[in-house]
């Protein structure tokens, strides 16, 4: 009679040493594979949360370079508004002028107190607004429209200082979705009279926030109460507080998640959505104006790919599990297979065959040794390829948001010099070089009423702290070249804004100068960089004593020196990443080098493609130590006079 299975399984002793080590193999993979998708899981939402952070970080400086130009605009005007308050018509003009200098300024008021001008009545606000392509005036308050009850006017007169207001709908004002920059306005015994405001657009700076991320991921962003400030849906915008539709939908871990927000908390947070269901939230503080950005995404999206891999997993487990349990019973009765024939033989010596041989048994040491060594191979290989996963996604995602940063550092600096595009008698030309994938040198050059105001710099630090910063120095150039034309007060209007919240202590080196392009006078400061050379039949450095760099002190004095630029001379401009380029024997570049290639007669364009082959051949394949950036002017009007 055949025995059932089993049976047969319990009286083979191959049988249950086999069903044994499979049971045992079963449980320490399945344990193993239950702690590695845990940290799995927990190092893909680390490393989402760096990307996401990562994504709203730039967004953030977006906007924040969007609002701080805002910022920069009204401030630079707060003394003409002082200068001309006994010419009241004069105000309507500054407040053009601001929407002139800066093209995201939608409306501009200058709110006086009550009954400032007795002759003006309770309410005197100019204000200046875009209507079309046409910037118009008018007189802003009136019983209708009472500014001093609005909350911008008496948010600013309580808090003494300036701020951004949560956006609102300015009905009788702008008559559209805004936001408002208030500044207060002090006399000279600094008494409170007026709030100068910037008004910007609130779809402008949801525009700024779209996002490239999962597919059906989306960005929004909530004021200081928890109201909508952007939205994909437009109804919720300015009408619904994140608070108020947490109620609503019973989700308290969504209004744990607002709190943190308006808090000026960032992190990642899950919860379940009503559209995404399973989802997780990124957000980051907007610390300039106390607002909150996040970006949302559905759960199966953030680990769709370690599904996949979860699936494939299960099937490899299952298909060598049945592998080994095949291999394991072979191995195993080959094993045993001396016990078998002790078996048989200790059978014959019960029969009374007392000269039956017995087998000599030694296989349990060489089974324990062979097991412990395929778990220590199997631990070790899942442990390496899962490294290498890691270290490669984090060196993508790194390479990507650098090679983004670069593409707005680059977008930043003049890019047309075309014969034709500054003039017939202007030659120019400039070049950045960073030494890695963003850099903080910087360029720029203005054209104004037959004037050529331009600059070059050098900031201290490498990498995205000195980009920031030469991001912001660039905007602050630009602005206050736009409408000022006294130079000592230019240099000293950027050395301000760069010493405000430097609290990383950066410095910037740099030379700024004005050329009137029709006599060739020059006026220049040098604020710490290297003196720009004058390049005639003989080569010459410009009497350019340094002073202070900016960003130092706000005390810093700065002189302001004259030079008639010969006719036919070209100004040369670099930073030090020229002179210390150095080569594989740690030779510098150096200043006779330079002067060398100088020398011949060439156009601004020719001259540094020269200098940069030169400096290329020189350091042969010696890495970049510094940031390189020229700069090369010539006045052909000065040459034919």
């Amino acid at each position: 009679m055949k025995m059932p299975l089993l049976l047969r399984i319990q009286e083979s002793l191959a049988s249950r040493i086999s069903l044994w080590v499979v049971l045992c193999v079963v449980v320490i993979l399945t344990a193993t594979a239950f702690l590695g998708n845990y940290y799995v899981v927990k190092s893909i939402k680390l490393e989402e949360s760096v990307k996401a952070n990562g994504i709203l970080y730039i967004v953030g400086q977006r906007i924040d370079a969007a609002l701080i130009s805002v910022e920069v605009a009204v401030r630079n005007h707060l003394n003409d508004i002082k200068e001309n308050l006994n010419e009241t018509d004069e105000l309507y003009s500054i407040t053009q002028r601001m929407l002139e200098d800066n093209p995201t300024i939608v409306g501009s008021a200058i709110a006086f107190k009550p009954n400032y001008f007795p002759e003006k009545g309770v309410w005197f606000s100019p204000y200046s607004y875009r209507e079309g392509g046409t910037i118009r005036s008018k007189q802003l308050g009136s019983a209708d429209y009472d500014y001093h009850k609005m909350d911008w006017y008496q948010t600013t007169d309580s808090l003494k200082h300036d701020f951004w207001s949560d956006p609102y709908f300015d009905k009788g004002g702008g008559e559209m979705l805004m936001t408002t920059y208030s500044c207060p306005v002090t006399d000279e015994a600094g008494n409170f009279i007026a709030v100068v405001t910037a008004d910007i657009l609130l779809d402008d700076l949801s525009k700024l926030l779209d996002v490239d991320y999962y597919e059906n991921a989306y960005a929004c962003m909530i004021g200081r109460s928890g109201t909508f400030i952007s939205h994909p849906i437009k109804d919720l915008v300015l009408q619904q507080n994140v608070f108020k539709i947490a109620k609503e939908m019973g989700h308290p871990e969504l209004i744990e998640v607002a709190q943190e927000m308006i808090d000026g908390k960032s992190g990642m947070r899950k919860w379940h959505s009503p559209t995404f269901g399973d989802s997780y939230i990124f957000f980051v503080p907007f610390e300039h104006t106390g607002w909150s950005m996040a970006i949302v995404c559905k759960a199966s999206e953030l680990f769709k790919g370690v599904r996949k891999t979860e699936l494939f997993l299960v099937v490899l487990f299952i298909l060598m599990l049945v592998l080994l349990t095949y291999i394991l019973w072979r191995s195993v009765h080959r094993l045993i297979a001396p016990l078998t024939a002790f078996a048989q033989a200790a059978d014959e010596v019960a029969q009374g065959n007392l000269q039956a041989m017995l087998p000599d048994v030694r296989s349990k040491d060489e089974m324990q040794r062979l097991h412990h060594s395929f778990s220590i191979m199997q631990q070790s290989l899942v442990s390496q390829m899962e490294e290498l996963k890691q270290v490669n996604e984090a060196k993508g995602r790194i390479e990507g948001e650098l090679k983004v940063a670069r593409d707005i550092q680059l977008s930043m600096l003049p890019k047309v010099y075309t014969p034709t595009a500054y003039g017939k008698d202007l030659d120019i030309y400039g070049q950045q070089i960073s030494a890695k994938e963003v850099g903080g040198d910087l360029y720029d050059f203005f054209i104004r009423d037959e004037k050529l105001f331009f600059c070059i710099g050098d900031v201290s630090g490498k990498g995205v702290p000195a980009a920031l910063v030469m991001a912001m120095t660039l905007s602050q150039f630009r602005n206050v070249v736009s409408y000022e034309n006294d130079l000592e007060k230019i240099i000293k209007s950027i050395n301000k804004n760069t010493c405000d919240g430097n609290d990383a202590s950066m410095f910037v080196t740099f030379f700024v100068g004005v050329l009137d392009l029709p006599t060739g006078l020059l006026n220049y400061c040098n604020a710490g960089h290297n003196k720009p050379f004058i390049v005639t039949d003989i080569i010459t450095e410009l009497p350019a004593k340094p002073d202070l760099p900016l960003g130092v002190s706000e005390e810093a004095g700065y002189v302001v020196r004259e030079y008639t630029v010969p006719p036919g001379a070209m100004l040369f401009l670099y930073t030090d990443g020229l002179t210390e380029a150095m080569n594989g024997q740690r030779e510098l570049f150096g200043r006779e080098r330079l002067i060398d290639n100088l020398k011949n007669e060439e156009d601004c364009k020719s001259l540094i493609e020269k200098m940069i082959q030169a400096v290329h051949q020189f350091v042969d394949n010696a890495s970049q130590s510094d940031d390189l950036t020229m700069l090369a002017i010539r006045s052909i009007v000065s040459q034919k006079r």
